[in-house]
């Protein structure tokens, strides 16, 4: 797996996520609907890029799967949620299945990425649940659409906060495991010439 590749979409991944994070601290915090359009479009934007770039990193990630067809159906179901987030307000869905297809693709993986793919889905599963649980305690205001921004908010931290920390490890054990294999072959003299 190329190293600088998934250092790359990862650190790329971690900075939209961070955009999505920023929103979502927006909505909590701030209670003025003036401007909501440029930020709204500002998220949703960081939002389709995060997802996308964070399932290019489990795909790669996870090419050296032992279970191709599991991988394929964690990676169509992971670009569903993609192909939803573009319709950014509907958070439980593509939460949902973000969260279903990261799960899948890091059942299919090997050791090294596993935990790091199941951390990106766990946060997205923990998001849905974050945010029914804040919507039914009534966490901050209700909107004039009968919402709670907060609450979306909230969920929204909370997936994207998962995902920057979950990508800083995918990214790590991808290292660990090339620095392992090239320790590995200096050891047993692979690519020595002469």
């Amino acid at each position: 797996m190329p190293r600088r590749t998934m250092h790359r979409l990862a650190l790329a991944a971690g900075l939209a996520w961070l955009v999505v994070a920023g929103y979502g601290v927006r909505e909590t915090v701030v209670d003025d609907d003036t401007s909501w359009q440029v930020t709204y479009a500002v998220f949703s934007i960081a939002l389709v890029v995060g997802a996308v770039l964070s399932v290019a990193a489990a795909a790669l990630a996870s090419a050296e799967s032992g279970r191709p067809r599991l991988r394929i159906v964690g990676l169509v179901v992971s670009g569903l949620g993609c192909a939803l987030a573009i319709v950014a307000w509907a958070l439980p869905a593509w939460m949902t299945l973000l969260g279903l297809g990261f799960a899948i693709v890091a059942l299919a993986s090997g050791p090294g990425p596993r935990r790091a793919l199941a951390l990106l889905a766990a946060g997205q599963l923990i998001g849905v649940v974050v945010l029914i649980a804040a919507i039914e305690v009534g966490v901050g205001r209700r909107d004039e659409y009968g919402d709670y921004p907060a609450a979306g908010g909230i969920a929204v931290v909370v997936v994207a906060a998962t995902a920057i920390v979950a990508l800083v490890e995918l990214a790590r054990s991808t290292g660990r495991e090339a620095v392992g294999q090239s320790d590995a072959s200096v050891t047993l003299g692979v690519g020595r010439s002469g």
